[in-house]
């Protein structure tokens, strides 16, 4: 079987099944993303189809989004309450677990667009509460800005209070969380809940992935980060780079982009982590 895929000699396969190594590990360290084509040579290339486009679509050197329309269409919701969680890290091993120290959302009429409130706050970690200087150089975030601040705990229950205040949870308002990609409340704000011993309320176990949102307009094609979206959105950048606050502002100006070419938003994240 492994000579359909690899152009290898016998006695390399079986010094590899003397050290016990099994199919899947064998398949693994000689696919073709790991080697050359001095070992190898593929029949054919076919990149595979990432399972968020709608319609397949690799990017061509420039990619021009649908033109703007005369009239924005109306939005599903009433609210977008923007996210970008910044958590503890480093490299080339991360820290375990990550812990959030930037917790910004911002809450934008999906009538206007225009961001009417904002929670933002700094997080003390509390397992690893030294920040590496990997996490430092890419969050921008110095100990002595988190070293006085709440725990996570403290914020959640400001962030209730403000989701109060603004009278998001008020029966009849329809909003929806909105991140850049998943992760955020994929994996590290449940892995923070269950690390701060909350419970993960409802309406953030879903949420508008605005990566995915992509694929519903044309060219319908997957950007790779917000500097992506910002040149495909023909926006300039504000502020800084993961940047949490700053971050969570240029999300919500792609989203306001992206309804002015007609896009409507809708829920296409869900939650799919044990935690």
């Amino acid at each position: 079987m492994f000579d359909a895929y690899f152009n290898m000699t016998s006695s390399t396969l079986n010094a590899l099944f003397k050290s016990n190594l099994s199919f899947s590990i064998c398949r693994t360290i000689f696919s073709r993303n790991k080697f050359s084509a001095a070992h190898f040579k593929p029949r054919k290339v076919i990149k595979k189809v990432p399972k968020h486009h709608k319609i397949p679509l690799f990017e061509p050197e420039e990619v021009t989004l649908a033109s703007k329309v005369s009239v924005k269409p109306k939005q599903l919701f009433d609210y977008f309450l923007v996210l970008d969680i910044e958590a503890t890290c480093d490299s080339p091993t991360n820290v375990d677990p990550p812990e959030i120290i930037e917790f910004p959302v911002l809450k934008v009429n999906a009538e206007t667009f225009e961001t009417e409130s904002v929670f933002h706050s700094y997080v003390r970690p509390v397992v690893n509460p030294e920040l590496t200087n990997f996490c430092t150089e890419l969050t921008g975030i110095i100990q002595g800005m988190v070293d006085d601040e709440p725990e996570f705990k403290e914020v959640y229950q400001n962030f209730l209070q403000w989701l109060e205040k603004e009278h998001i949870l008020k029966p009849g308002v329809k909003f929806a969380f909105a991140t850049c990609s998943d992760p955020d409340l994929n994996y590290f704000f449940p892995l923070q809940c269950r690390v701060s011993g909350i419970e993960v309320p409802a309406y953030m176990k879903e949420w508008i992935c605005v990566k995915r949102s992509f694929c519903d307009i044309w060219p319908y094609t997957w950007p790779d980060n917000i500097s992506k979206m910002l040149e495909y959105c023909e926006l300039k950048p504000q502020g800084c780079l993961h940047s949490g606050i700053d971050d969570a502002t240029n999300i919500a100006r792609v989203i306001k982009d992206l309804a002015e070419r007609g896009l409507v938003f809708k829920i296409n994240g869900f939650k799919d982590t044990d935690f």
